[in-house]
């Protein structure tokens, strides 16, 4: 198993892993002028942040000319479904149907959304049917 299948992606990486998997591969100036505003970080720190994802493997730098190019190895699928489940475990024990409990209680959530998340749902009920036989 290689640690990318474990990533705990801080709170930077994220930033810079949404940004990936979006649009890649990007060079540092790109990721720059992308996050500039957002986080008002230098090249200097996006370079250290880079480095720092290559030697955990969530990303891959390729040299280029005129400048390397960084592209995601982690999926996006995958590390958000892990970093849900680390947090319900956390938060609820475990228990997504507190998850989502709290989630549809709050008063944060439209109407589209919660839509979106029965629709899911439905389609869950149906998949777990089919696979029951």
């Amino acid at each position: 198993m290689d640690n990318r299948e474990k990533a705990k992606l801080t709170d930077t990486e994220w930033i810079i892993m949404m940004l990936l998997w979006e649009k890649n591969p990007l060079t540092c100036r790109q990721i720059e002028d992308n996050l500039k505003e957002e986080t008002g970080w230098s090249r200097h720190t996006i370079i250290s942040f880079l480095k720092r994802m290559q030697k955990k493997n969530y990303v891959r730098m390729e040299e280029a000319n005129p400048a390397r190019l960084y592209y995601p190895l982690l999926d996006k699928n995958e590390t958000v479904l892990q970093e849900t489940r680390s947090f319900a475990k956390k938060i609820f024990d475990g228990k997504m149907g507190l998850l989502v409990s709290s989630l549809v209680d709050s008063e944060d959530i439209t109407k589209d959304e919660i839509n979106s998340m029965l629709q899911s749902l439905k389609k869950a009920l149906v998949e777990r049917d089919e696979q029951n036989g």
